[in-house]
């Protein structure tokens, strides 16, 4: 054999269970996430609309919706005040969407549904427990609105915050790694498994390594082991990378299959998978090692 010039197998394939694994894993881990994306990029609806006789106050987010109405006979107060430093006690705070109970320390608890903008109408009604703060875009036109109980529709400005930004970056950037996570441990990581015969040497390599092992006085042969228990490593569909106890002995497996494969035994026992395991048995012969029998043990 050439030594400048190592012979490369592949190892079997096993794409398809890599693709049932990749699509379920991904449904279990992304799916959450898009629909966190869906719900960012699903613009909230918050109305405050006026008439000659009540105030109606409405917010839908997805399957949600709320709707409160106050009498204007019954308010008693509405005016401008800064929500700083508040605290949510119950209901939903999301980027460009509060809606619920909040408390803040210059006016006390509020019942709120706005855009989480700062400057809000408070607004004081008998029957209510809290004050309602909300946040019409023009909230001059609204109090005049108020005042002289002119039908007209208000909402807020509904601008995209900071906060909403930095959610929306956060979710794609995660949603990003969880696919390259996975395309990288089911395709990638399967697609380099390569095993190189050449200069009396086995280099095994994997995703993030290299690893030699010596042919000389080496035996190599056909093999389907009794597998045993796991000692080290994480098994994946199409690369099983690790220690197992196969036939009762700690053997070091580089493969892309555990079932049948390729046996080398010299200074330790390493299980290989390559795709053409006659031509890789012909190769490590060349470079060293002794062809031994084939044991196929018979599957449990």
């Amino acid at each position: 054999m050439n030594q400048g010039s190592p012979r490369v197998f592949r190892a079997v394939p096993a794409t398809r269970a890599a693709r049932v694994w990749f699509w379920v894993l991904l449904a279990v881990l992304g799916l959450p996430l898009i629909w966190l994306l869906f719900a960012l990029l699903h613009a909230p609806q918050i109305s405050y609309r006026v008439d000659s006789k009540e105030l109606t106050i409405v917010s839908t987010l997805g399957s949600s919706h709320q709707e409160k109405t106050i009498s204007l006979a019954r308010i008693q107060d509405a005016h401008l005040e800064w929500l700083r430093g508040g605290t949510l006690r119950f209901g939903t705070q999301k980027p460009g969407y509060c809606v619920g109970f909040f408390a803040y320390p210059r006016v006390g608890e509020v019942w709120e549904v706005s855009d989480c903008s700062e400057l809000a109408v408070v607004i004081s009604a008998s029957g209510e427990t809290t004050p309602v703060a909300i946040a019409p875009a023009d909230r001059d036109a609204f109090l005049a609105a108020l005042r002289s109980q002119s039908p007209a529709t208000f909402a807020p400005v509904g601008k995209r915050g900071q906060a909403w930004w930095m959610t929306l970056v956060s979710v794609l950037l995660i949603l990003a790694a969880v696919v390259l996570a996975l395309v990288t441990v089911f395709f990638v990581a399967p697609a380099r498994l390569r095993y190189a015969v050449g200069e009396g040497v086995l280099e095994v390599r994997t995703l993030a390594s290299r690893q030699r092992f010596p042919l000389a006085g080496a035996r190599v042969r056909k093999h389907r082991p009794l597998q045993g228990a796991r000692l080290s490593g994480m098994p994946l569909p199409g690369y099983q990378i690790g220690s197992w106890l196969f036939d009762s002995m700690a053997t070091t497996v580089l493969a892309s299959v555990r079932e049948e494969g390729v046996l080398v035994e010299g200074e330790g026992r390493v299980f290989v998978s390559p795709q053409d395991a006659d031509a890789f048995i012909a190769a490590a012969v060349e470079g060293g090692a002794t062809a031994a029998e084939a044991v196929l043990q018979r599957r449990r």
